[in-house]
């Protein structure tokens, strides 16, 4: 910006004042980024009470810091807490201990360094007259616009203000399965194999489908022909029942450390697998929630206080059997806490839905297999497959508005029915 060496004091102090201009709107185009950009190593709940309050320069540290984890555990001699004394941010052993303990990263283990995202001057103390901090008017305008939106705008702004006001919660889903809305033929002389168009199918059309099946179940060797094992985890699927093996489009696999089924249902709900310790918490949460205490109080009897140390664990490496995850027990809090329908295949075949909650027709349905009587996987099933009984606790304990469910899902339990006599 200097151009030359010859220029007078005039051009000096533009050419720096220029300059100094320019590192200012720099910086505060990367505090706006802070507030509204989220990368995609901090999307987990582990993150939630920092994202849009904290640098993503301390973020990106943090994140690097969390790797030695594994190896450091809750360990300080091991972890030396150099980032800790070095620049005021969480180190590997802290992390370890909000890991351990399913909590999100406090926003006061930051130093106040990383979170000023202003290039504001701090009022001196005597100076501030409130109007700084005042949301008072704000709060209104904002409860104004809120009442003159159409449904459909009262929905988005609601979702953008529980943002802001619950920040560990994460509006991350399974991505939905990609729907086949046309029935043409792409290939000449190829024909659709069961429907012309993508649909569920009604409960005639099971009957006849089962039917054709014991039709062909006389000829052994054209039927293990149409039934394709998963390219990736063939190992598993043969383990699960026979008649289910054909709506198995995948397995995938995770560590098996004694976490791997909280693993499952936290890469099937978005954390990632890594964000076990999340559901180990949220689901003691679950277990303790006021509004649902004389419901397990019901449920589990004599065995909550077992129930509620099974999710508690001490420190990080392979957990001992009491501490896996079981069934049915932590299926009903799964299935409660997420408001999902939690399908297992295993021995036996359950599904659990949530017990005081009516029938939703988008509901995520979370499936997963038992296998090697000691592992947890994930399976990705295909659209519409048939689902297993419920237990005979969720029956008698569930609310009476939760017979919707039954009622929603009628035609895949009636199949999986069929299914079962005619292919044992």
């Amino acid at each position: 910006m200097l151009g030359n060496s010859i220029g007078d004091m005039v051009k000096c102090w533009e050419a720096m004042n220029n300059n100094l201009r320019l590192q200012l709107g720099n910086i505060r185009a990367s505090f706006q980024k802070s507030f509204y950009e989220v990368e995609n190593a901090h999307v987990s709940p582990f993150y939630g009470y920092l994202r849009g309050s904290v640098s993503r320069a301390a973020l990106r540290r943090i994140a690097e810091e969390l790797l030695r984890v594994d190896y450091v555990g809750t360990n300080r001699q091991i972890c030396g807490c150099t980032l800790r004394t070095s620049y005021g941010l969480p180190c590997a052993c802290e992390l370890g201990r909000y890991r351990v303990g399913g909590i999100p990263i406090p926003i006061d283990a930051v130093h106040v360094h990383w979170r000023k995202l202003t290039m504001e001057v701090e009022l001196e103390i005597g100076e501030d007259d409130g109007s700084e901090v005042d949301m008072t008017a704000a709060m209104d305008e904002l409860w104004r616009r809120f009442r003159s939106l159409d449904v459909v705008g009262k929905r988005a702004l609601r979702s953008r203000v529980c943002e802001l006001a619950y920040p560990t919660m994460t509006t991350l889903c399974p991505p939905p399965e990609k729907i086949k809305t046309k029935g043409g033929v792409k290939k000449k002389g190829k024909k659709p194999a069961d429907y012309d168009v993508y649909r569920d199918p009604s409960y005639h059309e099971y009957v006849d489908k089962a039917s054709q099946s014991s039709q062909r179940q006389s000829q052994p060797s054209q039927t293990s022909k149409k039934i394709k094992l998963s390219k990736k985890q063939p190992q598993f699927i043969v383990q699960f029942p026979n008649h289910i093996r054909s709506y198995i489009e995948d397995v995938v696999n995770v560590e098996s450390d004694g976490n791997c089924g909280f693993r499952v249902i936290a890469a099937l709900h978005g954390y990632g697998e890594d964000g076990w310790s999340m559901v180990r918490r949220e689901l003691g949460l679950e277990l303790i929630d006021k509004d649902m205490s004389t419901l397990y109080d019901k449920l589990f009897s004599n065995r909550l206080s077992a129930v509620r140390e099974s999710l508690m664990i001490e420190s990080f490496g392979s957990q001992p059997p009491e501490k896996w995850m079981s069934l049915p027990d932590m299926g009903y809090l799964i299935a409660n806490r997420y408001n999902v329908v939690l399908v297992c295949l295993g021995n036996p075949c359950i599904t659990f839905f949530p017990m005081t909650s009516s029938h939703s027709p988008n509901v995520s349905i979370y499936c997963i297999g038992f296998v090697n009587q000691n592992h947890w996987v994930q399976v990705n099933m295909k659209e519409g497959f048939p689902l297993p009984p419920v237990t005979l606790d969720w029956k008698k304990f569930r609310s009476h508005i939760t017979t919707t469910w039954m009622l929603g899902f009628a035609g895949r339990m009636q199949h999986w029915q069929l299914l079962t006599p005619v292919l044992a």
